[in-house]
């Protein structure tokens, strides 16, 4: 291994050079950075060596492979050296020859990329004493990995698996300090004196990551910050829950709202909605808007993304979340922070030896149908008789006489009963369902380097099966990040690959199975599914007057599509150059491209063409494609400036910002397939009937110009001041750019005088903010006037156009005025931990439209005329009732609280044109177009989410009917929209969180619950499934209780309706106080377990961290409203368990 090299008669020999590798070919594909000097950089790198009894020519031969560096000595000066025992991790060369070399009367001196070595003369040996030591956690278990410096010295050594670590130093000197540090342990000093031997108990640290606000542009320290936010650490997101990072959101802060989706339940593709302090934008417009125009804006690592992506995203990639809530805290991203901001910052790579990571879990789900209060066979049956519906004396005209109509009456009744006879009680409920749907998670990261370069590469995948069969999203991710670190220069790229598919149940919807009645039978005698299970032949001895209901189970037995998703590439490049110590430029460029694709193909078979006859025969069988792409960048440069000088802080920041978004999609509708294998779009023979291919395209530009300004004095009086001017494409002509700014006041009295010494008191801190925002997420076309090409149109071979929609060239971005202020608290050695904010938010200039006469062509523009307000207030409480850290013991409890009060103070006279139009649809319209529940109604002084009804007195129990009080205090008998009155509001009084967490040892246990207490609802299943039921429908089991049957009863519900010959099918109960209730309810949001097993039993292994979990979530919902949940798409509870574990 070794060669001689001769230099003259000096009789020295020269090692060979070997060549330093490094496999990170894949990283240097996404990122190209420049190099640096290969001595400089050999001598630096970070060296981890186990050496053993190793002869000192054998370790200077690693030494060269890993280095580079040549030594340089005579011949025969290493024969006497003593063999080499030493283990130190992330140690430069130096520290490492320290150690090697002087220790055996060596020394040695760096020239070039040689090692110039040379024995020591007895009386030039320096005489040493050598120190040695364990250190431990304050749990007992060793700390492998720990750093040990000699302060002001570039001597030192890393402990070892065993926590161990020994260093030799010259002798003559009693004020060596020792400095042990290590990521997430507090950094401790010890003072040797005449000791040989110290042991050291390091602590965990507080995350500074909580100490910290992230803005997405820059970071400021929470102490100094006047403004109302929250930082969510990884380990709080993992006590939120494992489903996704917005669930967990949820369960953590009470102000980040989801807006609860009835219909869709647990549905894995759904989307939820967010909103942060209430509403702030008017939705009987929500058409004109990119979404909803209530959701806050979303940023990940420094650029905006949005909720899918983040709804998708991996929670182990997740580092912090930081929720900006009011204008001090979001003012900074102007015409986009109205309705707050999520600012999300994703795990960085770390140094050292190259570590891998694994995070997984299993999940269990199962539908809950507790809910659900449907009849069964027998049940639906007696109803049905109870309600008259084979009572021939119900009847108000014949088929064809009394005496053949009683006839086959009967028959239909018989039919009925024989089948229940014969044991039919079909379920239907879980026909769509799994029992138990089984989902997996799982995540692998690589990340290591040194000073100079760190890399990750990551890969994620996650495959969430809905409750309903076939159902379910996939989500597949690729990511490789590279940090290089030269001087003052760090250089980051990440590079991001997803892809998600979501597959929709060819069961179709859940409310056809909750609807089917439970005396049919679903398959004949040989097993096979029943294409027709029931008929309504009550009434008609004439099959082809009949209506007939079909098996929604026989559709997944056919060839059917309902799939869409999308693939998403980003790339973000950022800069950080540290000029100096007071003055950083950060620079970041992201881009990211994404196409989206769906597919709905049913074929001639599919029971939604059952009907289809005659003209329509051959239309049987459809297909939908839709396609899209987008493609956006986002650059930002921001210049930091910090400054500290005896008892002034100031902490500055100016940038630039600028947005591009362009989107191209289109949709194609197809009928007439006549074979289910014939599946492809193309086999189609017509396009939808009078339709046509429909597509869109939109870009929108956003840039603008930013910067802060944070002072403390003495870090007792706080000020934050911070602007931003921005110019959009979405705004008129006139109104391109507009300002927005905040300013914010605090004070830290408890480091006042008469406070600085109370060993009681913490922090108590009073701040307060102004200032003014805005949002401008409408769709980017509403400003100009836009076209329509006549396509089906032709004038001398020319297509013609005609004007669409008149533009408006003031329209400008909705304004926000925000006032907050609030109390930061912490007692008792921080053991009770308090905040509290009180808020007002006023968006001015709500976009709206304006009723235009008609003759000038067009129903309304769109104009800034709305004025909308928010009030609440938000509190947080932790108390920490036990902490004892010698015995690893910790537990304490939490509870938060909000309230919000939204109010409409301006409404244009569009928005009275729309109360007119809904009511005038309220009056007139049948079942099918949801008259039967309240509508969006807007009236200044009232809120937006208020409940318009008529007042009811109830059933009047001569009649049957129901009674109201009209607005003049008269008892009427006849429902009417002069008569809608508030009978109640959604917004409750007050909803929260409140939960525990203990932790003994290893073991650590989580619960969250969520609660609300006040406001109403409209119990809508009581509407649709009690009173206004169809009775050729299953129903609710309290649509017989409470009915009126004859005169004198007393009950909540009217008499059935006989206007259809006898049967409720017509009957339609219009918006009424009788179905208003009270909404309070207590749920389990999460309940999870976990244990961390302790390092001593791993490190055999190769492991350095393994932990287990199990999770419980969605446990139980108590509800003061009975009411079904999950119309379209049950909910689900599940439970999980998980394992996480570092190599």
């Amino acid at each position: 291994m070794k060669k001689n090299r001769n230099l003259g008669n000096s009789g020295w020999i020269r090692l060979p050079q070997k060549l330093l590798v490094m496999n990170l070919k894949i990283l240097f594909l996404v990122c190209i950075v420049n190099t640096v000097s290969a001595n400089g950089f050999s001598q630096l790198k970070k060296l981890n060596v186990d050496f053993s009894g190793q002869e000192i020519t054998r370790v200077l031969d690693f030494l060269t492979t890993q280095t580079g560096y040549e030594f340089v000595y005579r011949k025969g000066v290493l024969n006497t050296a003593e063999k080499v025992t030493l283990e130190l991790k992330e140690a430069t060369l130096e520290q490492v020859l320290d150690q090697v070399l002087r220790q055996n009367g060596f020394d040695y001196e760096i020239v070039d990329n040689m090692v110039i070595l040379r024995k020591l003369e007895p009386n030039q040996q320096k005489k040493e004493i050598r120190i040695a030591g364990q250190v431990t956690d304050g749990k007992g278990g060793v700390l492998p990995g720990v750093t040990v410096m000699v302060k002001g010295t570039s001597w030192g050594a890393s402990t070892d698996t065993e926590g161990k670590y020994s260093l030799s130093l010259p002798t003559g000197n009693e004020d060596y300090i020792l400095v042990f540090t290590m990521v997430g342990m507090e950094t401790k000093e010890v003072k040797v004196g005449k000791r040989t031997e110290i042991h050291v108990v390091l602590q965990e640290t507080v995350s500074e990551l909580e100490d910290v606000i992230v803005t997405g542009y820059y970071t400021q320290t929470k102490k100094s910050f006047t403004g109302a936010a929250r930082t969510i650490t990884s380990k709080e997101l993992e006590q939120g829950g494992n489903q996704n990072i917005l669930s967990a959101l949820q369960n953590i802060d009470p102000s980040f709202v989801k807006l609860t989706d009835n219909q869709m339940g647990s549905n894995p593709n759904a989307i939820p909605d967010f909103q942060i302090r209430g509403t702030g934008s008017i939705s009987g417009v929500r058409d004109q808007y990119s979404g909803n125009p209530n959701m806050p804006v979303f940023i990940v690592d420094g650029f905006e993304t949005t909720a899918e992506k983040v709804f998708d995203m991996d929670p182990y990639r997740v580092a912090t979340i930081t929720l900006l809530k009011d204008a001090a805290a979001t003012a900074i991203y102007g015409s986009r922070a109205s309705n707050g901001v999520v600012v999300i910052t994703t795990l960085a790579s770390a140094s050292g030896k190259m570590s891998v990571s694994y995070n997984g879990d299993i999940t269990f789900y199962a539908a809950d149908l507790s809910d659900y209060n449907l009849c069964n066979a027998r049940e639906k049956l007696e109803i049905e008789t109870l309600a008259g519906m084979y009572d021939i004396s119900k009847r108000l005209s014949y088929t064809q006489d009394k005496f053949s109509d009683k006839v086959y009456m009967d028959e239909a009744y018989n039919r009925r009963l024989a089948n229940i006879r014969e044991g039919v009680n079909t379920y239907w409920l879980d026909k769509p369902l799994n029992s138990v749907t089984l989902a997996h998670k799982h995540s692998l990261r690589l990340d290591g380097g040194n000073d100079y370069i760190r890399y990750a590469l990551e890969l994620n995948y996650n495959n969430t099966p809905g409750v309903m069969k076939e159902s379910g999203r996939e989500r597949f991710g690729l990511g490789v990040e590279l940090q290089y670190m030269w001087k003052g220069l760090t250089f980051k790229n990440q590079l991001n690959y997803s892809r998600i598919k979501a597959k929709n149940s060819p069961y179709g919807s859940f409310s056809e199975y909750t609807k089917m009645n439970p005396y049919v039978k679903y398959k004949d005698e040989e097993g096979n599914l029943i294409y027709k299970v029931d008929e309504d032949d009550r009434w008609h001895p004439v099959s082809s007057r009949r209506q007939f209901f079909y098996n929604p189970l026989y559709n997944a037995t056919l060839n059917v599509t309902d799939e869409s998703g999308y693939n998403d590439l980003t790339d973000k490049f950022g800069l950080n150059w540290y000029i100096s110590d007071k003055l950083q430029l950060k620079g970041s460029f992201s881009f990211t491209f994404q196409n989206t694709f769906g597919d709905i193909f049913k074929p001639a078979k599919h029971t939604d063409f059952a009907e289809y006859t005659g003209d329509d025969f051959d239309r049987r069988g459809s297909y939908t494609a839709s396609r899209g792409d987008a493609f956006s960048y986002d650059a930002s440069i921001v210049l930091n400036y910090f400054l500290q000088h005896k008892k002034h802080v100031i902490n500055s920041n100016l940038g630039w910002n600028a947005q591009q978004n362009r989107t191209k999609s289109f949709t194609v509708k197809t009928e007439g397939f006549p074979n289910e294998n014939l599946d492809y779009i193309s086999f189609a023979t017509q396009y939808e009937k009078a339709g046509s291919p429909s597509g869109d395209e939109y870009t929108s530009r956003l840039v603008g110009f930013l910067g802060n300004l944070n002072y403390s004095w003495d870090e007792r009086f706080l000020v934050d001041l911070s602007f931003r001017e921005d110019a959009s494409s979405q705004f008129g002509a006139d109104n391109r750019w507009a300002p927005f700014w905040s300013a914010g006041l605090g004070w830290n009295l408890h480091h006042e005088k008469f406070l600085k010494d109370k060993d009681w008191l913490q922090q108590l801190k009073i701040r307060g903010s102004y200032g003014l925002t805005g949002s401008q997420n409408y769709d980017p076309y509403q400003s100009i006037t836009t076209y329509k090409y006549l396509t089906g149109e032709r004038y001398h071979y020319s297509v013609g156009a005609i004007v669409m929609a008149m533009g408006n060239r003031e329209l400008s971005w909705q304004r926000t005025l925000q006032q907050n202020y609030g109390l930061d608290l912490t007692l008792w050695k921080e053991r009770v931990d308090l905040s509290a904010d009180y808020y007002i938010k006023t968006s001015k200039d709500v976009l709206t439209s304006v009723t235009l006469p008609p003759s000038l062509g067009f129903s309304s523009y769109m104009d800034n005329l709305g004025e909308v307000e928010n009030r609440g207030w938000e509190l947080n409480l932790k108390v920490t009732i036990l902490k004892n850290q010698k015995n690893s013991l910790y537990w304490s409890v939490n509870g938060s609280a909000i309230h919000n009060k939204n109010k409409l103070l301006k409404i244009s006279n569009a928005l009275q044109a729309y109360n007119e139009k809904q009511d005038d649809l309220t009056t007139t319209g049948e079942q099918k177009d949801g008259v039967n529940r309240p509508r969006v109604r807007y009236m200044e002084g009232a809120s937006m989410n208020s409940i318009w009804v008529n007042k009811s007195l109830g059933i009047d129990p001569v009649t049957g009917n129901e009674i109201f009080k009209a607005r003049n205090g008269d008892i009427v008998s006849e429902w009417s929209t002069d008569n809608y009155v508030i009978a109640g509001c959604t917004d409750s009084d007050v909803e929260g969180i409140f939960g525990t967490n203990f932790a003994w040892k290893g073991f650590s246990l989580n619960m969250s619950f969520r609660y609300r207490i006040g406001g109403q609802i409209y119990n809508q299943t009581l509407v649709d499934k009690v009173q206004d039921v169809d009775l050729r429908y299953n129903v609710d089991r309290r649509a017989f209780e409470e009915r009126w049957q004859k005169p004198g009863d007393q009950v909540r519900f009217a008499a059935f309706s006989e206007t259809h010959n006898g049967m409720n099918v017509g009957y339609v109960t219009r918006p009424t106080s009788r179905f208003i209730e009270d909404y309070n309810y207590l749920e389990l949001a999460t309940l999870n377990l976990s244990y961390e097993f302790g390092i001593n039993r791993l490190k055999r292994f190769g492991i350095k961290r393994l932990k287990a979990m199990f999770y419980m979530n969605d446990v139980f919902h108590a509800s003061s409203v009975k009411q079904e949940r999950g119309i379209d798409y049950p909910f689900a509870r599940n439970f999980s368990v998980g394992l996480q574990v570092r190599f």
